[in-house]
C-alpha cells in the first residue's frame, strides 16, 4: 500500500481546503431541476467531463482498436504460457488490455446513461461491452496458467512479482478448477463463478426468461387520487403502494398481486431454473452448496450469512414493535402490505438546493477527518465535474458511482431539490470515496473491492449524515421525520433485505435436497417468512405470499444479504466514530484504502467490526430500537 510522508499528506490537505475555498467565492450558475429539459440547456458545470477517461469520440475509437490488438497479441501469446517469462508476458499484455477495456467501457457507459436514443452512442456502448466479452473468454487460460505453477514459483520469480496478489488469489479457489474439457463445458453452460465482473451484469438464461416476462407483462388500470383510471406499471407501483389514499395503495397492491398470481407457475419455473443452475455451477466445482461456492468467490465465510439471518430473527420483536407502533401512530384498524410504505411521521416542507445541500454533507461528514474532507471538496465541486446533477430529457433514472483506474470516480444523479436527493448523493459519494482512495492507495490489481463491501461506505455516509440532521434539526416535527427515516431505512435494508436472504437460502435448499420448486412450495416458505418476521399485529393478505415472485434480487446469486451487512457495518462504524473511538476513523480509512489487497473479513475486521459474530447485527438493531423509543416519545400523544 502506498503511504504519503507526514508532510506531503499536511500539504494535499491544506491546498485541496484553498481550492475550495476559492471555488466557493466563484459564482455558479442558478439552476432549477427540470427532468423534461434537453441535456444542452443544463450548464455544463453541472455535468460531468469524461475527457479525463478518453479525450473525445474520435479518440475512443482509436483506443477501442487498440484494445482489439491487445486481444488479438493475447491469443498469440497462448502458446508461451507454460513458462514463468511467456506467462508474465501475457499477463502484462492481459492487464494492460483490462485496464484499457474498463476505461473505454466506462466512458461508454457514462455517455450512455446521459444519451439513452443516440444511435451512435449506442453502437459505442455495444462495442465496449463485446470487448468485456473477449476478455472474459481468456480467464480459462489464464486460471490453467497460472494453476500450472506452484507456489514456489509464485513466490520466487522476479518476473510475476508484479501479478503476485492475483496469482495467489486465483491459487486460493485452485480446488474449485476442473481439466480442461470440464471448463471447457462450464464455459458453454455460462459459468459465472469464476466472472471478473459483477454477477449482476450476467444474467442466466433463467434471469433473461423472467426479465422477458417481466417486461411482456401487462398490469391492470386502477383508480389513482384524482378518481382518474390510470395503466398500473411496475415503474409506477412503488408510487401508488405509498400513495396517502388508502384504497388507491390497496388497489395497486391487490392488481400487482393478482396479475403476479395468473403466472404465478411460470415464474416459479423461471426462480427454480436460476437455483438449480447456482446448484449444478456449485457442485460441478465441488462444493456442497451454491451458498459456500458464491460466497467464496469473495472470499466470505458462510458463517456470515448464517449470522445474519439467525441474529436478525432472534430480534424480530423489534419489528413487531415496529408494526404495532405504526398501527397506533397511522390509526389504522389493521395494518397491511400497503400501509407499509406511507411515511411515519409527516414530512417537512423543505428544499435543498445542492449548494446546500454540498455545505450540509461536507459537515455532517466531518467526523471522518481533514484528509477525506479535502477529496470530498474536490468531488463535491462543480467546477471539477465529477457529478452528473440534474435530470435531462434522454437522461437514465437512479443514481450511481462508477470509476475505472487512474481516473477520479464518477457519480450520476438526478437531482431534484429533496432530502432524499441528498441522502442519496450522500451514498452514492460513499462509493466515490472508497475507490478513490483504494485507487490512490493500490495498484491496478488490487484497487477494486468486493462486492461483500461495496455498501459499507455508502451507508455510513448516510448514517452521519442522519446523526447531523437530527442533531441540528430546528423543530421535534423535523427530527421526528428524520428519525422515520431512519426506521424505514434499518426496516427495508436490514429487516426486509435478510427475509429475502433467507427466502434465497430456503429457495437453494429445496433444490439442494431434490425437493420440488413450485410454486405452492415458494408462497409457503415466503408466507411463513412474513409471519415470522412481521408478527401478529400484521395482516396478510390473499396474494402477499406472491411477492416473491417480481423480485429480480433472487436471479442475483446470493448478493442480497450484501446490502443488510452494508447497513449493518455502516450503523457501527458511523457510531464508533461519531463516538470518537480511539483510531476508529483510521482504521475505517485503511479499510477503505485496502481495496482487494486483503480478505474482506479481516479489512472489515481491523475496521472494527467482526460480522461473524451477532455484535454487529446487534448494535445496528439496538439503533433500531432506540429511534423507535424517540419516535414514541415525538409522536404518541
Amino acid at each position: 500500500m502506498k503511504r504519503m510522508c507526514v508532510t506531503t499528506a499536511v500539504v494535499t490537505v491544506l491546498l485541496a481546503v484553498n481550492l475550495l475555498a476559492l471555488a466557493a467565492d466563484t459564482p455558479l450558475p442558478e439552476w432549477t431541476p427540470d427532468a423534461n429539459v434537453d441535456r444542452p440547456e443544463i450548464p455544463e458545470v453541472y455535468t460531468w467531463d469524461l475527457r479525463p477517461l478518453v479525450a473525445d469520440n474520435e479518440t475512443w475509437a482509436q483506443r477501442a482498436d487498440e484494445a482489439e490488438a491487445m486481444l488479438t497479441a493475447l491469443e498469440r501469446l497462448r502458446a508461451s504460457t507454460d513458462t514463468v517469462s511467456g506467462l508474465a508476458s501475457y499477463l502484462k499484455t492481459y492487464f494492460e488490455a483490462d485496464e484499457l477495456i474498463n476505461r473505454i467501457t466506462l466512458y461508454a457507459n457514462l455517455q450512455r446513461d446521459t444519451h439513452q436514443t443516440d444511435q451512435d452512442i449506442i453502437a459505442r456502448h455495444q462495442r465496449a461491452l463485446g470487448l468485456t466479452n473477449q476478455l472474459m473468454e481468456e480467464g480459462p487460460v489464464v486460471r490453467r496458467a497460472v494453476l500450472a505453477l506452484t507456489a514456489e514459483q509464485i513466490s520466487s520469480s522476479p518476473q510475476l512479482a508484479a501479478f503476485r496478489p492475483f496469482l495467489e488469489q486465483l491459487h486460493r479457489r485452485a480446488h474449485a478448477v476442473l481439466g480442461p474439457e470440464a471448463e471447457a463445458v462450464l464455459a458453454l453452460a455460462g459459468d459465472n463463478l469464476w466472472a471478473q465482473i459483477d454477477l449482476n451484469e450476467l444474467p442466466s438464461a433463467s434471469e433473461s426468461a423472467f426479465a422477458a416476462l417481466m417486461g411482456d407483462l401487462v398490469l391492470p388500470e386502477i383508480i389513482d387520487e384524482s378518481g382518474e383510471t390510470v395503466r398500473l406499471t411496475f415503474s409506477n407501483y412503488g408510487r401508488f403502494r405509498a400513495s396517502e389514499k388508502r384504497e388507491v395503495r390497496q388497489g395497486a397492491v391487490a392488481a400487482m398481486f393478482e396479475t403476479l398470481k395468473t403466472y404465478e407457475n411460470t415464474l416459479a419455473a423461471t426462480l427454480a431454473g436460476q437455483a438449480a443452475f447456482d446448484v449444478f455451477l456449485a457442485r460441478a466445482r465441488g462444493y456442497d452448496t451454491a451458498l459456500e461456492a458464491y460466497l467464496d468467490k469473495d472470499n466470505v465465510d458462510p458463517a456470515v450469512y448464517h449470522n445474519l439471518v439467525e441474529t436478525v430473527r432472534s430480534r424480530t420483536d423489534l419489528l413487531h414493535r415496529y408494526v404495532t407502533l405504526r398501527k397506533k401512530l397511522l390509526a389504522l384498524d389493521s395494518v397491511h402490505l400497503y400501509d407499509l410504505y406511507i411515511p411515519l411521521a409527516q414530512g417537512v416542507d423543505r428544499e435543498i438546493p445542492y449548494p446546500e445541500a454540498r455545505q450540509i454533507i461536507m459537515t455532517a461528514l466531518k467526523p471522518l477527518g481533514p484528509e477525506y474532507g479535502a477529496r470530498l471538496a474536490t468531488a463535491l465541486d462543480p467546477t471539477e465535474r465529477w457529478i452528473d446533477l440534474y435530470p435531462s430529457r434522454d437522461k437514465q433514472s437512479g443514481a450511481f458511482s462508477a470509476a475505472a483506474y487512474g481516473v477520479h470516480p464518477y457519480v450520476k444523479m438526478n437531482y431534484q431539490n429533496g432530502y432524499d436527493d441528498m441522502s442519496t448523493l450522500a451514498h452514492e459519494l460513499g462509493h466515490t470515496m472508497h475507490s478513490d482512495l483504494a485507487m490512490n492507495a493500490q495498484g491496478p490489481l488490487t484497487w477494486r473491492y468486493p462486492p461483500f463491501l461495496a455498501e459499507i461506505a455508502s451507508t455510513c455516509n448516510e448514517m452521519l449524515l442522519s446523526n447531523h440532521m437530527v442533531a441540528s434539526a430546528e423543530t421535534e416535527k423535523e427530527k421526528a421525520w428524520i428519525l422515520s427515516q431512519l426506521t424505514e431505512s434499518i426496516r427495508t435494508t436490514i429487516f426486509r433485505q435478510t427475509l429475502f436472504a433467507d427466502f434465497e437460502l430456503q429457495l437453494h435448499e429445496l433444490v439442494e435436497q431434490g425437493r420440488p420448486v413450485t410454486a405452492e412450495a415458494l408462497n409457503s416458505i415466503y408466507r411463513n417468512l412474513i409471519e415470522v418476521y412481521y408478527g401478529p399485529d400484521y395482516t396478510i393478505d390473499a396474494g402477499d405470499e406472491v411477492e416473491w415472485a417480481y423480485i429480480p434480487h433472487f436471479y442475483w446469486k446470493y448478493y442480497v444479504y450484501t446490502y443488510a451487512t452494508g447497513l449493518t457495518s455502516g450503523i457501527a462504524l458511523a457510531e464508533r466514530m461519531s463516538h470518537e473511538v480511539p483510531g476508529a476513523v483510521d482504521a475505517y480509512l485503511t479499510m477503505l484504502r485496502a481495496g482487494c489487497s486483503a480478505p474482506p473479513l479481516q479489512s472489515l475486521r481491523d475496521a472494527g467490526v467482526d460480522l461473524t459474530t451477532p455484535k454487529p447485527v446487534n448494535a445496528a438493531l439496538d439503533v433500531f430500537e432506540r429511534t423507535l423509543d424517540e419516535l414514541e416519545r415525538l409522536l404518541e400523544p
